[in-house]
């Protein structure tokens, strides 16, 4: 993932100069976590082809963004339009960085609902939050993470939009249809883009309204209704995990585990022991 350094390079998609820790490709997007390859001084001018965000996560930044101070320090969250041009680069190679790549297709798809910026801009540190669930959910997968970034990278470029719809008081009625629609198959296989279509609104405004009057993205609901229902049958305590992972939507028995260690702290195993 770090390219060779030549004068002036072109930085395709999800390429930086860091070498990669962890990695998750999801519908439209590329997630990954990374530490600096290139000393400060050996940086040189270089363009992303395409849109990106910089979630820095530890050491010193230096960006010419709008907004940004002379030397930024963990946690700053950056977006970069397509066709960036610039020499940020970390002031030591002790530095991390995640960044969310955005493919030209999401980041069309996205602006004809919220038009986006068209300058480097350091984003607010209320959005530094929802960079670090993005972060979290590339840094340990399980089977419900890519819906999930998937939801939270068109909400982070929705709320990154310099225009927002105008707030509604009350949840309209194609928001109660997803949601019931997540309620009621949440043992099947789900995309943001097959939502949206089914209740006949745009991705991105789904994920912001869901997020407005549920508190959560469509795909942070649906894991939480899989975990209930794992919790639900672990309380019968009948059924073997193995068949406890499928009967609740999760590809498999450690998919399970590792996303109600997360959840609740304990795994399944201890979680029907103590019940018991």
């Amino acid at each position: 993932m770090f390219p060779q350094v030549a004068r002036d390079p072109r930085l395709p998609f999800g390429r930086f100069f860091g070498r990669e820790q962890s990695s998750l490709d999801i519908r439209g997007f590329a997630l990954a976590h990374l530490s600096p390859t290139v000393p400060e001084r050996e940086v040189v001018r270089h363009t992303h082809e395409e849109a990106h965000f910089v979630l820095v996560t530890s050491g010193v930044y230096v960006t010419s963004a709008r907004e940004a101070p002379d030397l930024c320090t963990a946690p700053t969250l950056i977006y970069n339009p397509p066709g960036t041009t610039h020499r940020d680069c970390f002031r030591s190679q002790s530095g991390r960085f995640f960044t969310i790549s955005v493919s030209a297709p999401a980041l069309e798809y996205a602006a004809s609902c919220a038009p986006l910026p068209d300058a480097a801009l350091v984003l607010p540190r209320h959005l530094l939050a929802l960079g670090r669930r993005v972060a979290r959910e590339c840094l340990s997968p399980d089977g419900t993470s890519p819906l999930v970034a998937e939801a939270l990278c068109l909400e982070l470029l929705a709320r990154t939009s310099q225009s927002f719809d105008r707030e509604q008081s009350s949840a309209p009625g194609w928001l109660r249809c997803a949601r019931e629609l997540l309620h009621d198959s949440f043992c099947d296989e789900m995309s943001i883009s097959g939502i949206s279509e089914s209740v006949g609104v745009h991705p991105v405004h789904l994920t912001r309204t869901f997020r407005r009057f549920f508190g959560c993205t469509p795909g942070e609901y649906l894991r939480e209704r899989r975990l209930e229902r794992a919790a639900a049958l672990l309380a019968e305590g009948r059924l073997p995990l193995s068949e406890i992972a499928l009967e609740s939507g999760f590809a498999d028995q450690s998919h399970l585990t590792k996303a109600f260690k997360r959840a609740y702290g304990v795994t399944p195993s201890e979680y029907r022991r103590r019940l018991h």
